[in-house]
């Protein structure tokens, strides 16, 4: 069962769905999952299929949209800021941590693509979060754009917007898409979904990238440990290279874990086969370090 629910995050309206599984008994406490969804993506794109699994295996979820995305507050819309997302995802812990149905001690964080490294930062700073599993993001935001051609000029472009945004407040936008370019399959998928769910707005301003390109999850893996931390990456991945889950791995304590799904590409996180073979690495890692049942 699901209901729409709010919460704040620094005085931001963040909305949000809160998922309670079908068995829960009166005054029984489960273990709870937040979701950390990726690149200007919201709540109804994606996750409720990861939510949905995760209640099967007993857990509460809960399913949000960042501020300035969604059907959150904040302005300018589309803005994304790292860190005030990490903020909101430990404001879900906040909010899950108070409900009756949850046990403060088993909540959890899972993020797709960017909301890998949203997961990640804020499991390393909050320690509350027993237990963190990321997919297929970048580690190290700066490397992870390089790869890409022409960033040189794309990044003076970047610094030009921010410095028009301080001196006269205009603000610009770039499209989600278009940034995507390098993985035709997946510019294709956004494309799709821009169709399928009007509500989406596939775009972000365009100095957030200013903030985006300094973003070194990485550097938070560390802290994790002794709670447990696992990534998943897919080996066959153009937009997010696996280099990127191995630099997490390499700086993480135990107990940690890399999977690497062979034969699978970016997109095929998100729903069918690849879907399937994530979420049961993704489950049961859970099980075994924060299970939904006492």
């Amino acid at each position: 069962m699901e209901r729409d629910v709010t919460f704040y995050s620094e005085g931001i309206p963040v909305a949000a769905k809160l998922g309670v599984p079908d068995d829960l008994a009166p005054g029984e406490r489960r273990g709870a999952v937040a979701f950390c969804h990726g690149f200007s993506i919201t709540k109804e794109i994606w996750f409720p299929a990861y939510a949905e699994r995760f209640r099967q295996a007993g857990y509460v979820t809960l399913t949000f949209d960042y501020r300035h995305f969604g059907a959150s507050g904040g302005v300018p819309r589309q803005r994304l800021s790292p860190m005030a997302q990490v903020t909101d995802a430990r404001s879900a812990v906040t909010y899950l941590s108070g409900l009756d149905v949850v046990d403060p001690d088993k909540i959890g964080l899972y993020g797709t693509s960017f909301g890998c490294g949203i997961a990640t930062a804020a499991a390393g700073i909050d320690t509350r979060v027993a237990c963190v599993v990321g997919t297929a993001g970048p580690a190290d935001c700066m490397r992870q754009f390089r790869h890409g051609d022409g960033f040189d000029r794309f990044h003076e472009k970047v610094l030009e917007e921010r410095a028009k945004l301080v001196s006269t407040g205009e603000v610009s936008y770039l499209s989600v898409p278009r940034m995507m370019r390098r993985d035709p399959e997946m510019e294709a998928e956004l494309d799709r979904l821009a169709v399928e769910h009007p509500e989406w707005r596939p775009e972000i301003t365009f100095e957030s990238m200013a903030d985006i390109l300094e973003f070194k999850p990485e550097e938070y893996a560390n802290l994790i440990g002794p709670r447990a931390a696992m990534w998943i990456y897919v080996a066959d991945d153009v937009l997010v290279p696996l280099e990127e889950g191995k630099s997490y791995y390499a700086k993480a304590r135990e107990p940690r874990k890399l999977v690497v799904l062979e034969g699978l590409k970016h997109r095929h996180v998100y729903e069918g086969e690849g879907l399937d073979r994530l979420l049961s690495h993704a489950t049961g890692w859970f099980d075994e370090h924060m299970p939904a049942r006492p």
